[in-house]
């Protein structure tokens, strides 16, 4: 059984992360454009905009490898799933500070229009992911 230390830096850092995905949430729903779904412990940020013939996602991945990186695109919705894990030999008891956020990570988005998931593109380089999705024409 392994004990967790008490960490007040990194308590209060996850703290604020939960409350800056809280706030990320309420205003992403009252505007309405997408839906943030997370089931993981930190979210990436992700940037999304539309040309005339798709939508275009950059993802920040830092850390996470492109084979721990599984994308889904439905009709009407995206969702990227991942894990960013802790480098070779690091254990976290001989941490003095950690920051950054591991473990699993899961986003959704919804489209406001019907996509083709055939015609998806996906380039990963260094720590971005850009991800586009064709719209329907």
């Amino acid at each position: 059984m392994s004990v967790r230390r008490f960490d007040p830096l990194r308590d209060l850092l996850t703290l604020q992360e939960r409350m800056n995905r809280l706030f990320d949430e309420s205003l992403t729903r009252s505007r309405g454009a997408e839906t943030l779904v997370e089931t993981g412990g930190w979210a990436p940020l992700c940037d999304v905009f539309e040309t005339s013939d798709a939508f275009v996602f950059q993802v920040e991945l830092p850390g996470v490898r492109e084979e721990d990186v599984e994308i889904r695109v439905d009709a009407d919705r995206v969702t990227l799933r991942g894990e960013r894990r802790p480098g070779p030999g690091a254990r976290p008891e001989s941490y003095h500070r950690m920051e950054r956020s591991y473990g699993a990570f899961a986003r959704t988005f919804e489209l406001p229009e019907t996509v083709d998931p055939s015609k998806v593109t996906a380039q990963f380089k260094d720590g971005l992911l850009r991800l586009e999705v064709p719209k329907v024409p």
